[in-house]
């Protein structure tokens, strides 16, 4: 018996996914599977089963070319009376920058195993306010990020989620998988997704995806306000607005 597969039956399985996670984090470059499972002393079949599921909660990401780096979730291992995550305070000027200039709330989402995830949300000047979903962890079929943040997923992991029990927050939520798929296939086309009071009555949210340098989604940055103010009738281009405003403000936060 190999030195991996002494290391694959004398540990447990969460031992190794958390040493599958630490070889990514620590490498200077994005790492192969087959390079994974040499540094973790892993049988590659192994390292490429816990990466696939560390993809599908969000704590791993293939690059481009396939190669694994850290995921957007990782963030939301820290808690919110440590340090704030550098994902949080790279992009915080990007989101005032949205409120100062569309005018309504502004909110960071990532994507994790309990939903989508609001790092941060910056209320607009409006005296006509949403409500502050900040910390909170939201199913992602009730929010605009997280049909951005689905839109990236695997097509295990979106089958996975569209074959549970979804509950819907208002008579408006998507609950079929049939619907949210065609929604899904709108935000992949236009690069924005709308969702009209979805989570809460008279709200409407616009989200669009952050990208890194390597082009992986590691976010979303959305805008919230009164339906009868914010929504694709009253704003027809504010998607094309909001996704080139933070494509840019992204290319600068993140390098």
């Amino acid at each position: 018996m190999g030195e991996s597969d002494t290391a694959s039956t004398t540990t447990g399985p969460v031992e190794r996914a958390f040493r599958v996670l630490q070889h990514v984090a620590a490498a200077d470059t994005p790492v192969g599977v087959r390079e994974l499972g040499r540094r973790a002393g892993l049988p590659r079949s192994t390292a490429s089963r816990l990466a696939s599921q560390l993809i599908d909660l969000g704590m791993l990401a293939r690059n481009a070319g396939g190669e694994l780096v850290i995921g957007p979730a990782v963030v939301t291992l820290q808690g919110r009376d440590a340090v704030p995550p550098a994902l949080e305070d790279q992009l915080r000027p990007l989101l005032l920058d949205l409120v100062d200039r569309f005018g309504e709330s502004a909110a960071l989402t990532v994507d994790t195993p309990a939903g989508a995830h609001y790092l941060a949300q910056i209320p607009g000047p409006s005296a006509v306010q949403v409500p502050d979903s900040t910390g909170a962890s939201l199913p992602f079929h009730h929010v605009a990020p997280g049909f951005v943040l689905m839109a990236s997923w695997t097509h295990e992991r979106l089958k996975s989620y569209l074959t549970a029990e979804l509950a819907p927050a208002t008579p408006h939520t998507l609950i079929e998988a049939a619907a949210i798929t065609a929604e899904l296939a709108k935000v992949t086309s236009c690069g924005w997704a709308w969702a009209e009071q979805a989570l809460d009555l008279e709200v409407n949210g616009l989200a669009v995806p952050v990208r890194n340098e390597r082009g992986i989604v590691v976010a979303a940055v959305s805008l919230y306000g009164p339906a009868y103010r914010l929504s694709p009738s009253a704003a027809p281009h504010l998607g094309a607005q909001l996704a080139d405003a933070v494509d840019a403000g992204a290319a600068i936060a993140l390098g």
